[in-house]
């Protein structure tokens, strides 16, 4: 029996290790196939998926996203939602002209020029959590680092007070969890919960920055126009901000995470970016190839077409798996391997592509490209603590690592 006769993407065994299922799907159903246990099809071929993200008039983001159009939610689900602000389709669930509208009104706070300006902070907020364990010789590189830098950053982008940073990280983690495909009935009501507490705050929020603007990406949503001088109706600045929770939060502590685990579990890589600081950003990459933070999303065809030589019918449903495009080996030589000095490592797609790559992507690389550096700079050895066997959150978009207990000795 083949490996994808055996076994699907919802196993726990395969989120924990995807690596072996992915190289199927390219070698037995040549990157693209209708997987009738999720009743979608799937695309793991890098040119065929990048050929999705570019057409959106035929495989829209509509409502692709909905986890209620994939999964019928608890009856208590719909109670608190329906006395929820309705959340709208924006950014990663849109397409234009609507879409293009939007990252317009965006643009500003999110371009390189501006996350460049956030350069100085990002890297003290880096050095005040190394602190907290630097004396130590361990440290749980999720619980300790990897979470606690991109809520403190995020935190100070959207102008809210750090001591909410544990509330942000709540929010983020409500946000995303029921997407993944993989959560109970009773936490999914939970996760419901959550985020109509966190609609009653940022409501609370936008309307005092209204009154009593601030420096802070909060304000510029209350004070954002269009070419129309139309502002954001409330469900949408609801909308983005938790999208911007999730991309400028969730995906860069799994980011951090795991590229701190590839360090520790490849000490000659660690050595040579040591020696080659010049090739952190393409380490970065590598990261963002091997490990997909983002393992895949969803788009919705709109019409009857073909892919691949197979006939797609209108309302089908595929989920793009970038986590196995960034290793299909028709693009990428030895692609289950870091390499620092990979020439391509620039052209993964964990970031999307087009014009649904991803809006925070200059942050993130950003977060995790001062997160390396910081403990490249002063810890030596980096490695991972002997006897523990590593395990990820379940889901089928997000990748993320529990937790990661690391040893190291103060470089000298």
């Amino acid at each position: 029996m083949s490996v994808l006769e055996d076994q699907q993407l919802t196993d726990l065994e395969v989120q924990e290790c995807p690596w072996a299922y992915y190289a199927a799907m390219h070698a037995e159903r040549a990157g693209f196939y209708f997987d009738e246990r999720i009743n979608m099809f799937v695309c793991a071929d890098y040119q065929l998926l990048r050929q999705i993200m570019r057409n959106p008039q035929l495989f829209s983001n509509v409502n692709s996203q909905n986890i209620s159009a994939m999964r019928e939610p608890p009856q208590a689900v719909k109670e608190i939602q329906a006395k929820s602000l309705r959340q709208q389709n924006i950014l990663v669930s849109q397409d234009p002209p609507e879409h293009t509208r939007v990252r317009k009104m965006l643009d500003g706070p999110l371009r390189p020029r501006a996350i460049e300006a956030l350069r100085p902070q990002i890297a003290e907020i880096t050095q005040q959590a190394l602190s907290q364990f630097k004396a130590r010789g361990h440290f749980d590189a999720v619980a300790e680092y990897a979470v606690p830098i991109p809520v403190t950053v995020i935190a100070d982008i959207l102008g809210l007070d750090r001591k909410y940073a544990a509330t942000i990280k709540t929010w983020s983690d409500a946000s995303v969890e029921p997407l993944g495909m993989m959560i109970s009935d009773a936490r999914w009501i939970e996760c419901a919960e959550i985020i109509h507490d966190f609609q009653q705050f940022v409501i609370r929020e936008l309307e005092a920055r209204s009154t009593t603007p601030q420096d802070d990406l909060l304000t510029h949503l209350v004070q954002a126009r269009d070419d129309t001088g139309t502002a954001f109706s409330m469900a949408e600045m609801l909308g983005i901000t938790q999208q911007l929770l999730v991309a400028g939060n969730e995906t860069t502590t799994n980011g951090i995470a795991a590229g701190l685990q590839l360090l520790a579990e490849n000490p000659q890589e660690q050595q040579r970016l040591r020696d080659h600081p010049e090739r952190l950003l393409a380490f970065v990459n590598e990261v963002l190839r091997l490990e997909s933070p983002v393992q895949g999303l969803f788009r919705v065809v709109r019409k009857d077409t073909e892919l691949a030589g197979q006939h797609i019918p209108k309302g089908s449903r595929i989920m793009l798996r970038y986590a196995a495009a960034n290793r299909d080996p028709q693009k990428y030589d030895a692609p289950d391997t870091l390499d620092i000095f990979r020439s391509n490592s620039g052209t993964q797609v964990g970031f999307g592509a087009g014009i649904h790559h991803c809006i925070g992507a200059n942050l993130a690389r950003e977060e995790m490209y001062q997160a390396f550096s910081c403990l490249l700079k002063n810890c030596s050895s980096l490695r991972l603590k002997e006897g523990v066997a590593l395990q990820h959150h379940p889901s089928m978009v997000l990748r993320g690592l529990r937790e990661l207990p690391l040893e190291f000795e103060i470089a000298s």
